[in-house]
């Protein structure tokens, strides 16, 4: 009777087991960026002394993602060189200049993921292309899940993204010799997409 009981939960066992492991990922679900909720956020060192912020107002784009967190989700992002922010009108012109950004050339800065994987609940790890001043670099970013509401009609949803270039792998490289600036530069990127009828 014994065996017959441990036979029988082990047969049970092995079904539930198979039965999640053949269990089908959610598709995955295409989220509009939000210009007005998103941002991305660049912090570069000055002259060996301070650390200054600076933002681009304008990204738009497109981030692919089911709701159950299955996969990776999996970007498409456009920063409008234009629309960079220090606060600052004069510095704003030097960074728009064919020193920096070039933005009346190079308009765009853009991502695209080529893969990712789970770090743990609602972190992943995601790689993928970073273009900028025509010059396109493989980059890792560390992407937390920040929250998802809504139903499946109307949806919000937001990540943050954290990762480091050197500037001067794109060929931007005014300041580096000198010291005037870093060459290293740490970036946040806080995007929130949404589903809504129609799209």
């Amino acid at each position: 009777m014994y065996k017959t009981r441990a036979f029988i939960s082990g047969i049970a066992l092995l079904i539930g087991t198979m039965s999640m492991q053949s269990a089908p990922a959610a598709e995955a679900e295409s989220w509009k960026i939000d210009p007005v909720h998103s941002t991305s956020l660049f912090r570069i060192h000055h002259a060996g002394a301070g650390r200054f912020w600076g933002r681009f107002n304008d990204v738009t784009g497109s981030v692919s993602w089911p709701r159950d967190d299955s996969t990776p989700p999996a970007f498409d992002v456009i920063v409008a060189a234009e629309s960079i922010d220090t606060g600052s009108s004069k510095l704003d012109g030097n960074l728009k200049s064919p020193d920096f950004f070039n933005a009346r050339e190079f308009e765009s800065i853009s991502f695209k993921s080529t893969g990712g994987e789970r770090v743990k609940k609602n972190h992943w790890r995601v790689k993928g292309d970073l273009t900028m001043l025509g010059v396109t670099k493989p980059v890792t970013a560390e992407i937390e899940m920040t929250g998802v509401v809504g139903n499946p009609v109307v949806a919000k949803a937001g990540w943050e993204a954290r990762f480091a270039v050197n500037r001067s792998d794109f060929g931007m490289s005014w300041g580096v010799d000198n010291g005037a600036l870093s060459d290293d530069v740490q970036l946040i990127v806080a995007l929130e997409g949404s589903i809504e009828p129609g799209n």
